[in-house]
């Protein structure tokens, strides 16, 4: 597990997530678009049809890389497999590559630019925003996704193997197709929202352990960043977006949330953290502390995929 858990890793710095026509995680939402349609002719109601929505992708999504995981180990290369597979499911490269783009076009000035690449990593309103509103924004999605995209990943490939690990990939990208609390999907996406929350739920708040453990790596205080996540992270609606978010907030020494546009209708999201607004140089230093945050991941969840090896 160590072995495959590290060359996960190492796959992942050195290339990223390849943006590839038939990414197994870009097939998953293709697959999962067809199933939708076919649910919601189903006549039940709309949470029935959007828990057997949810039963059919992960079975149809978790089968076949059982069987290729099966044909693999037989063929006594199963540590690759299971190494590919984690590799997919991570976005930790590729996640700090987008925020970096962002943060040179916001040292450049260049507004139009940073909300340009904005668009690809969040689900706000991004375009005519000034740069306060803009640096928040890309601050709150590195922390938020660096839950996402690196900790859940390594924590289930550790406790799990890459199929535990591939199940929580799966989820949360139903939950981003269709874990919206509006009129379509506020029925049909509870269940796979529902699912997404259980199994965020650890790796969530171990984010935020591993991202004050950076903020005193960095320099700041690890008491006063854990306290603040444990005050503030309850104050989003959110079981588990809370608590990455109030860690780099306090860790940063600013404050992150507020009043944010999605849609067009403006809405206030809980303010975290204590300090100013943070500035250009605050997320210089948020980078840094996402890069400290996922080597400590990394040798955390090598030390219990070791663990359960044993």
């Amino acid at each position: 597990m160590p072995l495959t858990l590290a060359l996960a890793v190492a796959m992942d710095l050195a290339v990223g997530d390849p943006q590839w026509r038939f990414h197994p995680v870009r097939l998953v939402g293709m697959l999962a678009e067809r199933v939708e349609s076919a649910c919601r002719s189903l006549p039940v109601n709309p949470k029935v049809q959007g828990g057997i929505f949810l039963a059919v992708t992960l079975l149809a999504a978790v089968l076949p890389l059982m069987v290729f995981l099966e044909i693999l180990q037989v063929l006594r290369l199963g540590w690759l497999g299971g190494a590919i597979t984690i590799y997919f499911c991570l976005g930790g490269k590729s996640l700090a590559t987008e925020v970096t783009r962002v943060l040179s076009h916001l040292r450049s000035r260049d507004l139009d630019g940073a909300a340009e690449g904005l668009k690809f990593i969040v689900s706000r309103d991004v375009e005519g925003m000034d740069q306060g509103y803009l640096v928040r924004s890309a601050i709150e999605t590195l922390a938020e996704n660096f839950s996402d995209a690196v900790t859940s990943t390594l924590l289930y490939g550790a406790l799990g193997g890459p199929v535990l690990a591939w199940i929580h990939r799966v989820v949360n990208t139903l939950d981003a197709m269709v874990g919206y609390r509006d009129e379509r999907y506020s029925d049909f996406g509870s269940a796979s929202a529902r699912l997404d929350d259980l199994l965020n739920f650890l790796p969530s708040r171990m984010s935020a352990l591993v991202v004050a453990a950076a903020g005193q790596i960095m320099g700041g205080n690890f008491k006063d960043a854990w306290e603040g996540a444990k005050e503030d992270a309850p104050k989003d609606e959110s079981p588990n977006s809370g608590w990455p978010i109030s860690a780099f907030a306090h860790a940063l020494g600013v404050t992150l949330g507020g009043q944010t546009s999605y849609s067009g209708q403006w809405s206030l999201n809980p303010i975290m953290g204590k300090g100013p607004s943070p500035e250009v140089e605050h997320l210089e230093r948020a980078i840094s502390i996402y890069w400290v945050s996922y080597m400590i991941s990394a040798l955390v969840s090598l030390g219990i995929g070791g663990l359960m090896s044993l």
